[in-house]
């Protein structure tokens, strides 16, 4: 009579039909646990690295900017004074033209590249893919002496060539002009990043199936309308996500405004 019973004595207890379904549930809760604790475990370290490297220097670069060199409570005051300088729109300004410039011609120039690359009838694709990244790899610091040195008003390469082109009146100080200084060091954002949009967007175009552009070629669509409907939309998630990234990094960047010109 009691083994009878057992059955029916675990339904009551766990709400099952089957004391073997307790069983099961019980495994697949403990299983769920030990995948918390796993997932736990591996962001933990990365938790920990974010926390000191990234929220702690923020929180005390923001207490510190409330409090002043005697260690007295100013509040908004250095805010205050940053914003009645003159010279504050001046640079929002520079800002972002700087920003909004390099990230359109890195948009531009990229997918330009990546359509050629992606082009089936170039020859050597391997190499020209190789030698396509190349300005990725100097450091801002390399890139910024090369460009300098191309910009220089007697021996760089940008006024030879204007001299010898007989466009010699054309030749100036390119990074000594007020008027230009900003508009080369963007020139020269745009040379040593483009690459990164290049090859997010090679990728992007490889991943579209060769089936779409053949049903396209088929009902006679053109080059254009094919890259309109087909091509373009298939790129829009990449291309947002890369401009957006594109954007945080180059607002904050500082090395070429820098070493090129001094900050002005």
């Amino acid at each position: 009579m009691c083994d009878a019973k057992a059955p029916d004595i675990a339904a009551k207890r766990y709400g099952v039909k089957n004391p073997k379904e307790q069983v099961t549930h019980l495994d697949e809760a403990h299983r769920r646990r030990i995948r918390i604790s796993a997932g736990v475990l591996f962001v933990l370290p990365v938790a920990v690295y974010l926390l000191v490297a990234c929220v702690f220097p923020f929180v005390k670069a923001l207490s510190t900017s409330f409090v002043s060199e005697k260690g007295q409570f100013v509040g908004m005051r250095y805010y205050l004074e940053v914003l009645r300088r003159p010279y504050f729109l001046i640079v929002v300004r520079n800002t972002f033209f700087f920003t909004g410039f390099t990230v359109l011609f890195h948009f531009l120039v990229g997918l330009g590249f990546a359509l050629l690359l992606n082009a089936e009838n170039l020859k050597h694709r391997s190499l020209w893919r190789g030698l396509q990244f190349l300005p990725w790899l100097f450091p801002p610091t390399v890139a910024a002496c090369i460009w300098i040195l191309m910009y220089h008003p007697v021996y760089g390469v940008i006024n030879e060539f204007l001299r010898q082109a007989g466009l010699g009146a054309m030749a100036r100080s390119w990074l000594g002009d007020p008027s230009l200084a900003l508009l080369m060091v963007s020139i020269t954002n745009v040379w040593s990043f483009y690459p990164f949009f290049t090859v997010m967007m090679l990728a992007a175009l490889q991943s579209i199936p060769e089936v779409l552009h053949e049903a396209a070629v088929i009902d006679g669509a053109t080059k254009w309308k094919r890259f309109w409907h087909i091509t373009l939309p298939h790129l829009k998630p990449v291309i947002l996500t890369v401009a957006l990234l594109d954007t945080i990094w180059t607002f904050r960047f500082f090395d070429l405004v820098w070493i090129m010109t001094k900050g002005g």
